[in-house]
């Protein structure tokens, strides 16, 4: 699995392992697998940072929603997802680019969209929303740490960037409520965006 042996597991926990590490995607380089129990996540935490090797930790990421490890056969490298956290980390728990990530796994690609499936937020912070999304509602992206937004995004109601570093918006972002921006890094709105509420500074 990991390199290390087995040998010392007795058969229930082996068991447990196993069923706790869903299988997600496999091929030639990588495996993802979701992390269903303790006895799962403490086995492929070893020898990492990550705090889920804690039956407590586990757990209350396990409430917040799923927990996916990404392994790297041939390098034996482990990375953690987390969605709702916005956390995706290596095994030294510092924080890495998702996005990245893909780039250099494009395979993968699909599976963590269906990880990340309606998951707004998270498809925001990790860079991950794609060109002409439309909402049918209000948007509210407050302290997820975005940077920028994808084009030709339409929102029906308010769209709330407020509390993060984004300077700049899309030329062809259209609003039909309120642009919150307060506490970001935008200071002027191209006159092509087109909103029909007002622009809250």
């Amino acid at each position: 699995m990991h390199g290390r042996s087995l040998g010392h597991y007795d058969r229930s926990h082996l068991e447990a392992i196993i069923l706790g590490s869903h299988v997600l995607y496999i091929d030639g380089r990588l495996s993802a697998l979701s992390l269903e129990n303790h006895q799962a996540a403490r086995f492929w935490s070893t020898d990492t940072s990550w705090c889920i090797e804690s039956k407590s930790w586990f757990e209350d990421y396990r409430e917040s929603g799923k927990l996916v490890l990404f392994r790297l056969h041939k390098e034996n490298r482990r990375y953690l997802l987390s969605p709702a956290n916005l956390e995706f980390r290596n095994a030294r728990n510092r924080r890495v680019n998702l996005r990245a990530f893909i780039e250099r796994f494009p395979n993968v690609e699909s599976t963590v969209r269906q990880i990340l499936a309606r998951d707004w937020g998270a498809l925001f912070h990790f860079e991950l929303a794609r060109p002409d999304m439309h909402f049918d509602h209000s948007l509210d992206l407050n302290g997820l740490q975005i940077s920028s937004l994808p084009c030709r995004l339409s929102v029906r109601d308010d769209l709330v960037l407020r509390y993060n570093p984004i300077t700049t918006l899309p030329a062809d972002l259209i609003i039909g409520g309120n642009l919150d921006i307060r506490d970001t890094g935008i200071l002027s709105v191209p006159d092509s965006v087109q909103i029909m509420g007002r622009v809250i500074r």
